[in-house]
């Protein structure tokens, strides 16, 4: 996923149990609308899949405010 979608993937949460799982995605870019369209395409891939998502939550950070 992360060659077609520019993403890092990290498995945080969960390990310990089957069938279940709590990842984060990192994504960097210089552009807040390249951003977006990004994220959105990773959410549609994540929608599309065998598994169930059951939650999302977006955070875009600003390193240079």
């Amino acid at each position: 996923m992360n060659r077609h979608h520019g993403a890092s993937f990290a498995e945080v949460g969960y390990q310990d149990l089957w069938q279940r799982s709590r990842v984060v995605c990192a994504v960097a870019a210089s552009d807040l609308q390249v951003l977006e369209g990004t994220l959105e395409r990773l959410r549609t891939y994540l929608d599309t899949q065998e598994w169930t998502l059951t939650s999302s939550v977006r955070e875009v950070v600003d390193i240079d405010a």
